[in-house]
């Protein structure tokens, strides 16, 4: 799924209560509507909505009680949105949370593997690797935090040097090369959208611009 139409579902105040809600356990229409004290009408919009995009998904479950059956709402996908803004950076990436099981997350399969029968126990257990997977995420998040930090100096320092001594259409492909690194002046054109002619001559303005080993270093593509 596209990172645009998710941060358009997202916009939605009332969708972010829907996904909070249904992340907790699934809900029938009228459970849920009930749930978020909104409309009836205005959550079948928002669910219909969140259904197209895939993030929502139903199942039907029979009655016991010779009623009809109820259509269930639950959540159907997984993954990380990150959005990095800062003076040198405006990235959106969306990462797909898969079970890898490395190994240094073994310990904690293993608890699901050993399930005590118990529910009190049970909950306990859960409870203590829930504890331990949190303080690991956040250590790991201070160590990206602390990347991201260092990834700005190093834009800004790019961006000041652009600025300083490259024109607008060398910035350009300047900015390109050295974030994306392309192999070829054909995935270069393709990044840009820009015609291979054009991008070689500007580019050879680029190098008279720099050290001749530099040069071949940053700018000797295909």
């Amino acid at each position: 799924m596209d990172s645009d139409i998710i941060l358009d579902i997202l916009g939605n105040e009332t969708r972010r209560k829907i996904l909070a809600t249904l992340s907790q356990e699934p809900m029938y229409f009228n459970q849920l509507a009930k749930e978020l004290d909104i409309g009836q009408q205005a959550v079948l919009r928002h669910l219909q909505a969140l259904e197209e995009s895939g993030l929502v998904e139903t199942y039907t479950e029979k009655s016991k009680l010779g009623a009809p059956d109820r259509k269930y709402y639950r959540l159907n996908n997984s993954f990380i949105l990150t959005i990095s803004l800062s003076e040198d950076d405006f990235t959106v990436t969306k990462q797909e949370i898969v079970e890898s099981r490395h190994k240094e997350s073994k310990k904690y399969y293993k608890v699901l593997d050993l399930m005590p029968e118990d529910a009190g126990e049970a909950l306990a257990s859960l409870q203590e690797s829930l504890s331990d997977i949190e303080a690991e995420m956040s250590a790991l998040e201070s160590r990206l935090s602390d990347l991201r930090a260092l990834k700005q100096l190093i834009l800004s320092k790019l961006h000041k040097i652009g600025i300083n001594s490259f024109e607008e259409d060398e910035r350009k492909i300047l900015y390109k090369i050295v974030t994306e690194s392309p192999s070829s002046i054909a995935e270069l054109s393709e990044m840009m959208d820009e015609k291979e002619s054009r991008l070689k001559t500007t580019i050879s303005a680029m190098r008279n611009k720099m050290n001749k080993d530099n040069a071949k270093t940053l700018l000797d593509l295909q």
